[in-house]
């Protein structure tokens, strides 16, 4: 079984997921433990969870509660279990729902991403004017971004939606006031380390 720290909340609301699968375990055991576990789930609050099924059951839980009752008495079918770093961490995932939980920052130094829609839409000279006299420390192009810059006008197609990485705040807000319709979605980055209790 691995323990893994959740990083954002699943589906934007859920900090817990557990993974299970029959692990080569008899299967017959396997069908009659989950069709238990998904009585069971039934006399839960719909929002409560959430389940995910391919070729392995995945299930979110808004309570650790509801997890450790799944670890309880399906613990040789988790493969993993995801939870929060500590309750600080909890904390912050369920004020923060747009935030990632990372080892570094992106980049090592940004902690907010943009993604913005599709490129057509984008005024390239917006963009080279609002950093023109700024610290290029404060920012940083995505890969699909420097080459809209680079192209506009030229070719119509990327690779994929720009993005944006800012160090400040407030260039945040400045990019939602002049760009709101044009944004996909503003991630945050923490790192792990934000939550660790410091040593007396």
């Amino acid at each position: 079984m691995q323990y893994k720290s959740t990083t954002k909340l699943f589906y934007g609301e859920f900090p817990y997921k557990a993974v299970l699968h029959h692990q080569g375990l008899d299967v017959d055991e396997w069908y009659a433990n989950m069709r238990k576990l998904m009585t069971w789930l039934r006399s839960l609050p719909k929002n409560d969870f959430r389940v995910r099924q391919q070729n392995r059951i995945q299930l979110f839980f808004k309570w650790r509660k509801d997890l450790v009752n799944v670890l309880d008495k399906n613990h040789k079918f988790v493969s993993e279990v995801h939870e929060p770093f500590n309750k600080k961490h909890y904390e912050y995932l369920m004020d923060n729902k747009d935030c990632i939980t990372r080892n570094t920052l992106f980049w090592s130094k940004y902690r907010y991403k943009i993604t913005f829609s599709n490129a057509r839409t984008l005024s390239s000279d917006w963009f080279k004017n609002f950093f023109k006299e700024r610290d290029p420390a404060r920012y940083r192009y995505g890969a699909s971004m420097s080459k809209m810059l680079r192209v506009k006008g030229q070719y119509e197609h990327y690779w994929c939606n720009p993005v944006l990485y800012l160090a400040e705040k407030d260039d945040v807000v400045l990019c939602k006031l002049a760009m709101q319709d044009k944004i996909v979605k503003v991630e945050t980055a923490v790192t792990f380390d934000e939550f660790k209790e410091k040593k007396q």
